[in-house]
């Protein structure tokens, strides 16, 4: 985890990998039966934690793809 000397040294638009430390995955994503919530889900079950859970609303999604 960052302290707040190092996030403030972090560029404005940040590089996901280099600067956040994040690595990109697959997700698979289910839907539930009134599609109004999703489930994002690792490929492996072992990378599933009990702090690594997405809620939010579906009009916020984007696709962030390069």
């Amino acid at each position: 985890m960052m302290n707040s000397e190092e996030w403030e040294d972090v560029a404005t638009d940040p590089d996901w990998e280099s600067d956040l430390g994040y690595e990109m995955e697959e997700l698979t994503v289910v839907k539930s039966s009134t599609d109004s919530q999703l489930i994002f889900l690792p490929e492996h079950e072992s990378q599933l934690g009990e702090e690594e859970f997405i809620v939010i609303h579906s009009d916020s999604l984007r696709d962030l793809r390069r």
